[in-house]
């Protein structure tokens, strides 16, 4: 374990990482929205000053972008194996059901773009899943994004799940339909 002795108090601490900062400004982020978010309180919360943050951390801001970037990276992307319209589904949900959990994650997204890495990798998995259908490159970007844009909305309405899963079946529909009359 590597501990650091503080030079004021001679006691000894865990050094700060930027994990546990991410973390401790995701749990407020759920208690209270974006509003909530404030380097005093994540301080305060890790039992440290909001200025010693700053070591870690640039920005507010960009506290903000690396808390909605772990969100992103707990969105399950592993449905090898499923056929591509129950991973279009299986995605769907699991989008859905993060906003549900992280309800500032909707205010957030549209404040402005926050495409992290996390994200992307969530977009590119989606993508892909979309052009094992057989769509083309162009038409899995317009399919993966109006799935995306189905499910967060569902999520922005509070959508009961039963009818997110019809309305995201009649997109899939859509989707089928447009590729057998290509084919």
């Amino acid at each position: 374990m590597n501990r650091t002795m503080t030079a004021t108090t001679g006691t000894t601490h865990d050094p700060l990482r930027q994990e546990q900062i991410v973390q401790a400004a995701v749990v407020l982020l759920d208690e209270g929205g974006i509003e909530n978010l404030t380097m005093r309180r994540v301080g305060s919360r890790l039992g440290i000053t909001g200025a010693a943050l700053y070591w870690h951390i640039k920005s507010r801001h960009e506290l903000l972008l690396l808390a909605v970037d772990s969100v992103w990276g707990q969105a399950p992307l592993c449905l090898d194996g499923l056929p591509w319209r129950a991973a279009v589904l299986a995605m769907a949900d699991n989008l859905r059901s993060m906003c549900v959990r992280h309800p500032w994650l909707l205010t957030a997204m549209t404040i402005q773009p926050l495409d992290g890495p996390a994200r992307h990798r969530h977009d590119q998995h989606l993508l892909a899943v979309c052009q094992t259908a057989g769509l083309t490159r162009q038409d899995a970007e317009q399919a993966a994004q109006s799935i995306i844009a189905f499910a967060i909305g569902s999520a922005l309405a509070a959508t009961p799940r039963p009818y997110v899963s019809f309305g995201l079946q009649s997109i899939l529909d859509g989707v089928e339909a447009g590729l057998t009359a290509h084919a």
